[in-house]
């Protein structure tokens, strides 16, 4: 049952969080803009982020801290997009999240773990497994 629940709990973070990314890049275009996502707590991701608007500072979207036990972490702090939806980082970012090794005791497997790859172009995507 904790394999379940934990499995669930990284499947829950990745689909909001690529929602999330495409809402940012539809704000972006659709306000003429730079849009930017922005961890709360560095490159833990776990602790939340914000959508700000970067004309008026004005907080678009904010996410909680997840009490899950999970592992999500960005290998870049914030992400952009500029008025055109493209990401303005100069390399593409990756998001890993997986189940908390304190948490499941059973070894975790690649089904069990999401990487949300977000490339110059604007665009993410999710896959199974370790981020590449």
């Amino acid at each position: 049952m904790n394999r379940m629940l934990s499995t669930q709990a990284v499947r829950s973070a990745s689909y909001d969080l690529f929602a999330d990314l495409v809402y940012a890049r539809s704000e972006a275009i659709t306000r003429g803009t730079t849009v930017t996502v922005t961890g709360l707590s560095g490159t833990d991701w776990k602790q939340g982020y914000t959508i700000t608007e970067a004309a008026g500072g004005t907080t678009l979207r904010q996410t909680q801290a997840r009490s899950s036990q999970i592992q999500f972490t960005a290998s870049q702090n914030a992400v952009s997009f500029d008025r055109s939806g493209r990401a303005t980082n100069a390399a593409a970012v990756n998001f890993f999240i997986a189940p908390s090794t304190d948490y499941d005791a059973h070894a975790v497997q690649d089904y069990q773990r999401r990487c949300v790859k977000l490339d110059p172009s604007g665009r993410p995507r999710s896959i199974e497994g370790v981020c590449t």
